[in-house]
Order: C-alpha cells, then structure tokens, then sequence
C-alpha cells in the first residue's frame, strides 16, 4: 500500500456529529479521575472506540473487550490505575426452527429493540442456519432471556452460553476503483451504482459516514467507516496505486 500522505488524509474531527456521546465519556473521565474508580461504557462502535481512544490518551489506563476476540462493538474499561478488567457482559444463545426461513441480523435486532432495549446495551449479534448468539451488557441478560421468545416469528429461548464459537471471519477485504475520494463516486463503487443513484443514496439519508448520516457530498478521508444500507457497512484502510488513467484504486474492509 503506498503513503496515504496528502493523498487520502486522515480525517482532522472524528467528533463532529458525535458531540454528545464525546461530553458524556469526558463525564466518565472525570468521574475516574476525581473518585478513582474504574468505568464501564455501553457497547461501542468502531468509530466511538477511536474516539475514546482520543479523549482518554495516555493520561488513564484503557482496555476495550466484546466477548470474544474478534468483536467488532465492545466496552471499554477506563481505569485510573492498571487493573484487571470487569467487563460484566453476558453470551446468550438460542437454537431455532429453519423450517420458515433464514434469520438475519435485523430481524434478531429489531426484536431486541421491541423490548425496549437501546442499540448500546447490545454487542455482536450472530445468526447461523439453526442458531442466534449475541453479547449483551449484564443487567439486560435476564430480561432477555424472560421476554425474548419470538424472532419474527420464530420461538427462542436464551440461555448464556460462554462456550459458543464465533465466526471469526467477520471482515472481507476488497479493493475498489474510484475517480476522485468525493462520497457519490465512492458510494458508486462500493454500491456498483451510477453516481447519480449514489447521489440519490446519499439525499435520502443512507449513507452514514464515521456513523453520522451523511448529509452532503464529503471527501473521504483514511480509516473512515462508510455504510450504506441494503449494502454493508466499509472500513477504508488506504491507497493502493494509481492507474495510467489517473483513477485510485482504494482498500476496505467489509463487514460481513
């Protein structure tokens, strides 16, 4: 991969667009300062880790975790001294009936979300032929596992199952053909549309990047994470080269 140096630049604010959640973290910090005592987040995405990442420095001690070592949402565990960390999550897992149809990661999310429960309190979620596992924070297992017994219409019940075995093969990488690092050709060549449908994409808000709904036509900038929906979700890790016609020719990860 050649230097991303002035050629795709790292993105100068990470924050904007996640101002709340970045004060509410600068609480924590503060709160392990001032009382010494560690702190536990809610589950987080890849961008808010390295925003975390950003606020905390060197100046606390951090360690990020997801239930297995391949997770893409984790806690973190903000400490004022090195300690081990408690990171108080559960795995629940539950077996069901492929005789309707395959379950997809959304319809196990949105009967999770049915009961009440907020997107952060929730981790990995994996869905197999025969069987669902997901991560969740402690205090919510239970209540999961008492109220969750459909998954569009399919019976559940969940148990915790720390031996599950994850599919670690979480991530694909991809490489992509682009004229210039502006969203619509990006989103174009991730989503292999026209850049006017991509343009479209991005007007009727599904688009997000860095987890913000992408509202105008931005450039893309280095380890920024584009999602477009119906199509996955895009870890940008850089240039690759340049061709004879002067396009670049761009790295992802793809989240499976």
């Amino acid at each position: 991969m050649i230097s991303t140096n002035n050629i795709l630049k790292n993105r100068a604010n990470i924050l904007r667009g996640h101002e709340v959640f970045a004060a509410h973290i600068q609480d924590q910090i503060y709160s392990v300062i001032r009382y010494r005592r560690p702190a536990v987040t809610s589950f987080l995405t890849p961008t808010e880790q390295e925003i975390v990442k950003q606020l905390v420095k060197n100046q606390l001690f951090l360690s990020f975790y997801g239930g297995y070592d391949q997770a893409v949402r984790k806690l973190a565990f903000i400490s004022f001294e090195p300690m081990e960390s408690d990171f108080d999550y559960s795995i629940l897992s539950s077996s069901y009936s492929y005789d309707r149809r395959r379950l997809s990661h959304r319809d196990v999310l949105g009967a999770l979300m049915n009961l009440g429960l907020e997107r952060d309190q929730i981790g990995d979620i994996c869905v197999s032929d025969h069987e669902i596992a997901l991560v969740c924070k402690q205090p919510i297992s239970e209540w999961i596992q008492n109220e969750l017994r459909y998954v569009a219409h399919s019976p559940v019940a969940f148990e915790e199952n720390y031996s599950f075995v994850w599919n670690t093969q979480v991530l694909e990488t991809i490489t992509t053909n682009v004229s210039s690092f502006r969203m619509d050709s990006i989103v174009a060549s991730l989503a292999n549309v026209s850049r006017s449908k991509a343009m479209k994409m991005i007007d009727q808000g599904n688009v997000k990047l860095n987890d913000v709904i992408l509202e105008d036509n931005e450039q893309l900038c280095h380890n920024d994470y584009v999602s477009i929906r119906g199509i996955g979700r895009f870890h940008c890790l850089g240039v690759l080269s340049k061709t004879k016609k002067d396009r670049w020719i761009l790295s992802f990860e793809k989240y499976k």
